[in-house]
C-alpha cells in the first residue's frame, strides 16, 4: 500500500479546564502534516486573505479511532479534491450524508475558528513557507442545520450557537438546534 500524501498525524493533547463548579477534563485532537501542502485557494479567496495552509482541531470528550480517521479523511480532502476548506465551510459525510460517530443525526462537518482563546493563537507561533498556519474547528452538524446556514448565513448559524449554549467538546447525543 503506498502512502498518501501529505502524511498525516494526529496528535491527542489531554487538557484541564479549572472552573469553578469543578476541572472539565477533554482532548484536543490536531492533525500535523495537512498545512505541508497548499491548497488550491481560488483568486477570490486569496483576495480575502484566505490561508492556503491549516491544521484541523476537534474536542472530544475522549479520543476515539474513528474520530481520527476522519480528521485524516478530511486532511487529504483538499489535495485528493484540488480544492480548499476555510472558516464556514461544510463538508457532508457522503450523499446522502450518514451520521458520524455514533450519533443518529450528526452528518455534517463544519469547520469554524477554533473556539478556546490558547489555540486561536496557534497562527501565530506556526508558520510555513513564511505563511501562518490557520486552524479550523470542526464541528458536527445535522443536515438541517446546515440548510439553515446555507439559507441564512454564517452569521445566522453562529447566533443559533449562542442561543442554544452549543458545546465546543462533541457529544455524540447533540440533538438539531433546527
Amino acid at each position: 500500500m503506498l502512502p498518501q500524501i501529505p502524511h498525516i498525524d494526529v496528535y491527542t493533547i489531554k487538557r484541564i479546564f479549572k472552573r469553578p463548579s469543578g476541572d472539565e477534563e477533554f482532548y484536543v485532537l490536531m492533525t500535523g502534516g495537512m498545512s505541508d501542502l497548499e491548497m488550491t485557494v481560488p483568486r477570490a479567496a486569496q483576495a480575502r486573505d484566505v490561508a492556503p495552509r491549516v491544521e484541523l482541531i476537534f474536542y472530544c470528550a475522549e479520543p476515539r479511532e474513528e474520530y481520527i480517521a476522519t480528521l485524516r479523511w478530511v486532511a487529504h480532502f483538499p489535495r485528493d479534491s484540488k480544492s480548499w476548506l476555510g472558516h464556514g465551510h461544510t463538508m457532508p459525510n457522503g450523499n446522502p450524508p450518514e451520521p458520524f460517530w455514533g450519533s443518529d443525526k450528526l452528518d455534517t462537518l463544519f469547520f469554524l475558528p477554533p473556539i478556546i482563546t490558547k489555540d486561536q493563537k496557534l497562527p501565530s507561533e506556526l508558520s510555513l513557507g513564511g505563511q501562518p498556519v490557520e486552524f479550523l474547528w470542526v464541528v458536527p452538524l445535522t443536515t438541517a442545520e446546515c440548510n439553515f446556514k446555507l439559507k441564512n448565513g454564517f452569521d445566522a448559524i453562529l447566533d443559533l450557537f449562542g442561543q442554544n449554549k452549543h458545546p465546543y467538546v462533541f457529544d455524540p447525543k447533540r440533538k438539531s438546534y433546527v
